[in-house]
């Protein structure tokens, strides 16, 4: 009986953090992020801002809450994709978060300048999404190691960097693409496809694993791999 009703309440709370939430995307939507107020969220839901501090205690974590959901939907996703071409893949994935970001692209737009804002928890690139980016990284692993083409395993690691930022990156485009429907978003996921499947037979080639090594390297840490980070690391502490 007791576990019933602690069931009956954890539905009941998460119920009342996606109504937060959702409420909070609409008021980002039409007054803006900065101009929108907890309170100003409270009311909009119906609740006491005290029951609305209770579950986020700030607008950062409601849009972490939202970076979170969009990264489980895509996990799941990655998690079920048919095998297939790593370039077929890497399409799929793209699409699959594009078309889970859609409901709330006009909310996301009006966040577009806090998700570039590094000192802000809710940027894309700052300390509070950390977590999101070493999950969206090794996705991309678990994308690459699934595929039937896939590379040697030497070179997946630096090739689930490289394509996860590729991905970060047409998520940006798509964000500011005014384009009827966004098709020119659709074209350039299909341009990225076709070069990945042109570039894929010169990857064995050494001076093409040394490129994907190095630019794996720089943008590693900033993607959450932590290979790179733990090289980053030790290279500081040589050099003290």
């Amino acid at each position: 009986m007791n576990e019933k009703r602690e069931g009956e309440r954890t539905r009941k709370g998460d119920l009342t953090r996606q109504r937060i939430l959702e409420s909070a995307l609409l008021l980002f939507e039409s007054k803006g992020y900065e101009e929108t107020t907890m309170r100003e969220i409270a009311a909009e839901v119906g609740s006491s801002p005290g029951l609305t501090y209770r579950y986020f205690r700030s607008k950062e974590e409601l849009v972490l809450e939202l970076y979170q959901n969009l990264c489980a939907e895509l996990e799941k996703y990655a998690h079920e994709l048919a095998p297939g071409s790593l370039p077929e893949r890497f399409h799929a994935m793209v699409a699959r978060q594009l078309e889970l970001m859609a409901p709330y692209r006009a909310a996301l737009s009006a966040l577009f300048g806090v998700t570039l804002n590094s000192r802000s928890n809710a940027g894309v690139f700052s300390e509070g999404t950390a977590d999101i980016r070493r999950r969206g990284r090794k996705t991309y692993l678990e994308i690459i190691l699934g595929a039937k083409d896939a590379p040697k395993k030497s070179q997946c690691e630096d090739l689930a960097t490289v394509l996860y930022g590729m991905h970060l990156a047409m998520v940006l485009f798509w964000l500011i693409d005014e384009s009827e429907k966004a098709s020119r978003t659709s074209l350039l996921l299909a341009f990225l496809r076709d070069l990945l499947k042109l570039m894929q037979p010169l990857l064995w080639l050494p001076p093409v694993r040394q490129t994907l090594a190095r630019l794996g390297a720089i943008l590693g840490p900033m993607l959450g791999d932590e290979r790179q980070t733990i090289l980053s690391t030790e290279g500081v502490h040589n050099n003290t």
